[in-house]
Order: C-alpha cells, then structure tokens, then sequence
C-alpha cells in the first residue's frame, strides 16, 4: 500500500509544481502585458496633452529673411508657478545679434502679454533663447505667439 501511494503522493507534488510554475508565468505574462498596455495609454495622453496645450510660434517675415527658423519650445513656469516662460530654440543661417519681441494672443487672436529677449547667434548656429511674460500671462492654453 505504501508502495502505491509515494507514486502517486510523487506525482501530484510534481504536478502542483508544474501548476505553479505555469501560474506564475502567466502572471507574468498578464503583467507584462497591463505594464505595456499601461505605457501606451501614458504616452498617448502625453501626446494629446501636448498637442492640446500647444503654442504656436510664428516667425515675422523680415526674421525669416534673416535666416532665423523655430524648433522647439517649452513652456515653463515662473518661481511664483505662473505658465509665462517661453523658451525657443532659434536655428540661423546667418548671423544675428537683435533684440527680439513676442506678442502672445491667446485662441480668440485677443492680445495678452508681451516680452523681449536678446538673440545672439553666429551663422550656421542654433541655441535656446528665454522670453519672460507678465505674471498674468498664460502661455498654457493653446497661446500664439508672433515673433518680430
């Protein structure tokens, strides 16, 4: 009798195990796939949050014919928490040493806040350049901003 049951007591121990083993690994699985699952929906709403709160940043004309170009901004917060820094990375062809003016509209093409910066670039250069609003300026809620 005893003979017959450690087979069996053997085989069901074994068994247990391989259960255990296929749980965890489809634990595994199941949390790999939420954590990826998880990600994307991060990084989707961080894309549609970005382009919600977007600013547009439009050069005039005459810095154009400079060679000035935009690349990439961010809106920053001043130390009392207000969204009314405005930093630039400005690409130039040409050299360029003036002091530039932004004007802030907010979505109804209404006036809201200027400031003034200094742009120092050597040609073929590219660096990021801050403009600094009045504390009631908010950049943070699809803003345009003319650069002249």
């Amino acid at each position: 009798m005893k003979a017959t049951l450690l087979p069996i007591a053997f085989a069901t121990l074994c068994g247990c195990g391989r259960v255990v083993d296929g749980t965890k690994d489809a634990l595994n699985k199941g949390g790999e796939l939420a954590g990826s699952a998880a990600t994307e929906v991060i990084e989707g709403v961080t894309t549609g949050v970005q382009q919600t709160w977007s600013v547009d940043v439009q050069l005039s004309d005459a810095l154009k014919a400079k060679g000035l170009t935009v690349g990439k901004t961010l809106v920053e917060s001043d130390s009392a928490g207000n969204d009314n820094v405005l930093v630039i990375y400005f690409g130039s062809d040409r050299a360029l040493n003036d002091t530039l003016h932004a004007v802030a509209e907010d979505e109804e093409g209404r006036e809201m806040g200027r400031s003034s910066s200094p742009v120092a670039l050597d040609a073929g250069a590219a660096d990021y350049f801050t403009f600094r609003f009045q504390a009631r300026t908010d950049l943070e809620r699809k803003s345009r901003i003319s650069i002249r």
